[in-house]
Parts: structure tokens; C-alpha cells; sequence
């Protein structure tokens, strides 16, 4: 079970993945083996890769294309089938991770994974590790178009952070 678990929250714009990358810096001074997840979709300015912030050498990074549901996605139809995608891409990242654990683990937008990913997922690779960073979405912003996948984000993220340390930003 992770020693640490921290979630930074907040909405759109306010420097979530910018905090994280001051985290991780941090952590590489120390030497501390990493494995990031980086789930971020960086489409018309929201999202933001964490290679724009820290350089990833020296650490394990982990990403994929991943698309920004309620963004791009014209209807809930199409809002929930990016939403899927998303989540068996980021799931494919997390078992990755699950087979080769390392001590500290970094999820960047987690909330992409969590419209239609299983919960249970990100427990188990929190369980993994020593220490659990990730950030959130948690904001009024972004609103989806009837697919369900922004209250299914806020009610997991809600759970996450009943159990995590929670800088709101």
C-alpha cells in the first residue's frame, strides 16, 4: 500500500501538471526510481504533456496519444467512445507499470483514464507503490454533452481524494 498518496486538484489552467513536474524534480535529485504516466491530451489548450515542464531522462515515462473527450467529441456517442479509448490506452500504461513496479509513481491527468477506466486499476497501481502522485481535474470548466463521463470523473475523484493528500490549485 502506498506510504504517500497526494492528488493535486483543480481546474483547468492552474498549473497541476506544472506542480507535479517541481515534484518529480525533486524526486530525480534524490535519485529515486520513477515511473510516469503521463495520460495528458494536450488539445486545444488544455492538458499539458509533463515533457513541457521536466526533462523525463533518467525516469520510466509512459504515454500514448490520448484525445480530450468533451473537446473533441461531438455528441455523448462520440464523447463516450474517445472516453473509452482513452481508458483501454491509459489502462494498457498502468498494467505496464503493475508489471514492473518501481517506487514512486506519477499519473499526469488521471481524470483522462477515470471517464471510463475501472477504479479499481489505479488502486492496485497505487498499491504498488511506495509513493502515489497524480492530478486531477476537478472543476466547473468542462462539461460533457449528456455521456455521463464528467460526474463519473467527479465522484471517482472524489473517492481518490478521501484517500489521498489533496493540494487544491
Amino acid at each position: 500500500m502506498a506510504v504517500y498518496r497526494v492528488l493535486i486538484v483543480g481546474d483547468v489552467g492552474r498549473g497541476k501538471t506544472l506542480l507535479l513536474a517541481k515534484m518529480l524534480k525533486a524526486l530525480a535529485a534524490l535519485g529515486v526510481s520513477v515511473t510516469i504516466l503521463d495520460f495528458a491530451p494536450e488539445k486545444m489548450g488544455v492538458g499539458a504533456k509533463l515533457t513541457r515542464y521536466v526533462d523525463v531522462a533518467g525516469v520510466r515515462y509512459l504515454t500514448e496519444v490520448f484525445r480530450a473527450p468533451r473537446l473533441e467529441g461531438r455528441d455523448a456517442g462520440e464523447e463516450l467512445a474517445l472516453a473509452r479509448e482513452n481508458a483501454e490506452r491509459a489502462a494498457a500504461l498502468i498494467r505496464q507499470f503493475l508489471a514492473s513496479p518501481t517506487p514512486v509513481l506519477a499519473v499526469n491527468d488521471l481524470t483522462i483514464y477515470l471517464h471510463a477506466g475501472d477504479p479499481a486499476l489505479v488502486e492496485e497501481a497505487i498499491d504498488a507503490a511506495d509513493v502515489f502522485i497524480a492530478t486531477a481535474y476537478y472543476g466547473s470548466a468542462l462539461r460533457d454533452k449528456g455521456s455521463g463521463i464528467s460526474g463519473r470523473e467527479r465522484r471517482a475523484v472524489e473517492e481518490l481524494m478521501k484517500r489521498c493528500d489533496v493540494f487544491r490549485l
